[in-house]
């Protein structure tokens, strides 16, 4: 798509798009939303006793940012209803007026900041905490440059690797949760 303040080729390629794929990416934006919130208070959970600075940062870093995805999940919203609505010049200058305004630049901003930033730092907490294998923790650690480069080259295929990338940081975190619940007390 066109990117920020590119309207008529944001607008063109959702009318273009299948409204029910459509529908299902703004479902799991919106989704996204509620759930990546607790994945970083999780992976800070788990550093905090050994790594607490660390996973206070990550957390609070990662807290912030996936709160402001929201707003980038409505944005995604209004680009699909105005593209249902035929698009046209004025719903055109609107979404170029929305999207780089600087509600949804601080937004944009403190979403690609703070969530870019937790999973470096929420990596570097649980490496060093030794509660993730290394090769995990540099998993989370590497989302972030990989998707600094993806974005401006415009090689969102970069972006598959991101997620694969997550996925396996994640797995071993996922799996000291179930052993730390497993080991406490009744």
């Amino acid at each position: 798509m066109g990117g920020i303040g590119a309207g008529a080729a944001n607008i063109a390629a959702n009318a273009a798009a299948d409204p029910i794929t459509n529908e299902l990416h703004i479902a799991v934006y919106v989704l996204e939303t509620f759930v990546l919130p607790a994945s970083v208070v999780g992976l800070a959970g788990l550093a905090l006793r050994r790594s607490p600075w660390l996973a206070t940062i990550g957390g609070g870093l990662g807290l912030i940012g996936w709160l402001a995805w929201s707003g980038l999940a409505a944005q995604d919203d209004l680009t699909f209803q105005m593209a249902q609505m035929g698009g046209g010049p004025q719903l055109v200058e609107l979404w170029n007026r929305f999207t780089t305004n600087s509600t949804m630049g601080a937004l944009t901003l403190i979403y690609v900041t703070c969530h870019l930033l937790a999973y470096v730092v929420l990596g570097i907490a649980l490496g060093r905490a030794r509660i993730i294998p290394p090769w995990a923790a540099w998993s989370l650690v590497l989302t972030s440059p990989i998707t600094l480069i993806a974005f401006p080259t415009h090689l969102h295929e970069l972006l598959y690797l991101v997620i694969a990338l997550w996925f396996v940081g994640s797995v071993p975190a996922a799996v000291a949760v179930w052993r730390s619940r497993l080991e406490e007390p009744a």
